[in-house]
């Protein structure tokens, strides 16, 4: 039987994942509710939007190259709503260009990992770091 990882005991959250790979999200959030947590996935950033007005998350997982609008674009849209522009995010995408990730990081994400060169305990270890941030703010 697998053990949760001791981070992840303490600090669960609602997580977004948001991603138009089906092949990425279903691994993803049998992985986050394995750990503990409530994780949805919607594939396009319309749905996320109306998802983050709807319920706010505590954290969203998002790729860069999402449709109809790209990532950086939903990234600016999510921080003009007070409600919603202080949620931490991290990127998983395929997308690995500098420029792209800088823009990304001066749009707010904490941190970023291209989906073929990580760990999921990297990706675990760096949720559960951002949520327990979050939770001592609050």
């Amino acid at each position: 039987m697998r053990q949760r990882a001791y981070y992840s005991l303490i600090s669960m959250g609602r997580i977004l994942v948001i991603d138009d790979h089906a092949e990425t999200v279903k691994p993803l959030l049998r992985l986050l509710q394995l750990e503990g947590h409530s994780a949805t996935g919607v594939s396009n950033a319309f749905e996320a939007l109306g998802s983050v007005q709807q319920s706010p998350p505590d954290l969203i997982v998002l790729d860069v190259m999402i449709p109809p609008i790209d990532g950086l674009t939903f990234l600016m849209r999510l921080r003009e709503d007070a409600r919603s522009r202080e949620i931490p995010v991290i990127v998983v995408s395929g997308l690995s260009d500098p420029q792209t990730m800088a823009r990304a990081k001066e749009l707010g994400v904490r941190e970023s990992f291209v989906k073929t060169q990580f760990a999921p305990e990297q990706l675990l270890a760096s949720i559960a770091k951002h949520l327990e941030a979050t939770a001592k703010v609050k």
